[in-house]
């Protein structure tokens, strides 16, 4: 008796994939928020549990000429194309 899978692969690897990305962008925001907190005074700076928009808007007035922007984005797109896929492959 062969067992089987209750997803077929490429649901387990757009899952995966799209996971990884948000992982990874979360991770960029942690670095942004680390950049923007080196340049604010104590009580101006960013807690690593609350934030939100303001990140990236006082990331850009600080640095800018990064490519973290760049790098945020296209993870967050990834993200967005594995779930849109993952649908349309699961629909």
């Amino acid at each position: 008796m062969q067992l089987s899978l209750p997803f077929t692969w490429t649901e387990i690897f757009l899952s995966l994939a799209g996971g990884s990305f948000a992982v990874f962008a979360n991770m960029i925001y942690f670095v942004m928020i680390g950049k923007v907190n080196e340049r604010l005074p104590e009580g101006e700076r960013i807690s690593y549990l609350w934030w939100g928009t303001e990140v990236r808007k006082k990331f850009k007035q600080l640095y800018p000429g990064s490519k973290l922007i760049f790098f945020l984005d296209l993870c967050v797109a990834i993200v967005a194309v594995c779930f849109c896929i993952l649908i349309w492959v699961i629909g």
